[in-house]
């Protein structure tokens, strides 16, 4: 159980860093090209975060 939650925090904190990073690039560029692929990767992350927490 410990070391479930320490992955859970790990992947947490990517996805954090990963949601920083999309917002930064939009705020240095809002008109400019954001790869859609990436945040739907990064929204997907923590939809499957929550999704396996509420399983628990």
């Amino acid at each position: 159980m410990k070391k479930r939650k320490i992955i859970r925090g790990i992947i947490l904190t990517v996805l954090l860093i990963c949601t920083a990073y999309l917002i930064y690039s939009i705020i240095t560029n809002p008109l400019g090209e954001h790869d859609i692929m990436f945040a739907l990767a990064v929204t997907a992350g923590f939809i499957a975060l929550a999704y396996d927490k509420e399983k628990e």
